[in-house]
């Protein structure tokens, strides 16, 4: 990826400047991180025009922040805090909560609800698209399911329209809501609809993993319109249980002695919370802002050496196109490119095993053959992407 001067000069300036990160965590000023990352989030959501960004140190960690702050671990009985998963392949069985989540993605997006016992449901994916299966989601929803985690796939933006009215209809029949986590880890940039990948759903999660459009070597960005899970998902980031006793002995900020402002009211249930440290630090936001600058014209050259392809675009998407991802099926030159190679892109007759038919979803005890569309895909893809990625 593209990494030159400008990150080398905002290093140079965090370095110089001696705070390599500015957060605390306790209920302070320093709650909310240091000058490199409060300017990352605002610079953040100014892009994508949301109200709230939250950086974190992965995408992975952005996931488990995810379905911590909408309580998904709530919802557990007493016995399941304390109970492990892996006791038994009945044990996911016998979860409280349901995730519906897709084969056919990095397994963190499947496998992150099983942190809090909850199941993850698998439902198919679009033979055309690659992303989750509107009809086979609204199939596999049960009055258990808690959050649906859609996954961008390769770039392509998820059917917003069709996903989020399922999740609204059964919301309302089953009395709970059910929030749709959006994976946009390899759709930074892409829209639908004019509005930006990750912010089509509840809850949407960035990567800048060293494999993504724009990196800042690991990091992550949760982004969300909701400001009382925007709070909640800052506080599994950042030691929830030890602000909010901090928050209960006073709930005034304090900046150098100085009484700065008075926090409002934590959001209710807060105090149940049960935080980790999952922060990003003054560096990597560094790098981060800069690397943001340059994301419209690293989307410009992956958008044109989508030219040389026949990758099928959702109607009213812009493809962020993280992969070049299409199947034996509809290409009609793919042989000659596997048969010759090619000098601008790497080639790969593979993606990932359906998640389901790894290890430990075997050991859980999940149908092996389950989603037949995702199978067949997995048998015919085809992935390009650029050797020398800007």
């Amino acid at each position: 990826m593209s990494i030159g001067k400008e990150e080398l000069e905002a290093v140079t300036r965090v370095i110089n400047n001696g705070c390599l990160s500015g957060y605390q965590g306790n209920w302070s000023d320093a709650f909310y991180g240091g000058p490199e990352i409060k300017a990352l989030e605002k610079e953040w959501s100014e892009y994508f025009g949301v109200k709230h960004a939250i950086a974190c140190n992965s995408a992975t960690s952005g996931l488990w922040m995810a379905c911590a702050a909408i309580g998904i671990q709530e919802q557990r009985g007493k016995d399941f805090f304390y109970s492990n998963i892996y006791d038994t392949a009945d044990r996911v069985n016998e979860a409280i909560s349901e995730v519906i989540v897709t084969p056919y993605s990095m397994t963190c997006s499947a496998s992150i609800p099983l942190h809090f016992c909850a199941k993850p449901v698998f439902a198919d994916i679009e033979p055309d698209y690659f992303c989750l299966d509107p009809k086979s989601v609204e199939e596999k929803i049960t009055p258990a399911t808690k959050a649906i985690i859609v996954v961008d796939l390769f770039g392509q933006p998820y059917d917003a329209d069709a996903i989020n009215a399922i999740a609204e209809k059964y919301s309302k029949i089953y009395g709970h809501k059910i929030y749709v986590i959006e994976d946009a880890a390899q759709a930074i940039g892409a829209t639908y609809k004019g509005k930006y990948a990750g912010t089509l759903g509840d809850i949407g999660i960035y990567s800048l993993n060293r494999h993504k459009h724009i990196q800042c070597g690991e990091g992550g960005v949760v982004v969300t319109n909701d400001s009382a899970v925007a709070m909640r998902l800052r506080l599994e980031m950042n030691h929830a249980e030890a602000v909010c006793n901090d928050y209960d002995r006073s709930s005034t900020i304090y900046a150098d002695g100085v009484p700065a402002y008075t926090q409002k009211p934590l959001p209710l249930g807060s105090h149940s919370l049960v935080g980790m440290n999952l922060r990003m630090t003054e560096l990597s936001a560094a790098v981060a802002r800069e690397q943001l600058k340059k994301l419209d014209g690293i989307l410009k050259v992956y958008r044109e050496y989508a030219t040389y392809f026949h990758v099928k675009v959702r109607p009213r998407c812009e493809h962020a196109f993280y992969r070049y991802a299409l199947t034996k099926y509809n290409h009609p030159a793919i042989y000659f490119i596997l048969r010759n190679g090619s000098k601008l892109f790497n080639i790969k007759q593979h993606y990932i095993t359906p998640i389901y038919q790894m290890p430990l979803f075997k050991q859980l005890g999940y149908d092996q053959h389950q989603c037949p569309v995702c199978e067949d895909v997995e048998s015919n893809i085809i992935l390009e992407w650029i050797k020398d990625e800007p």
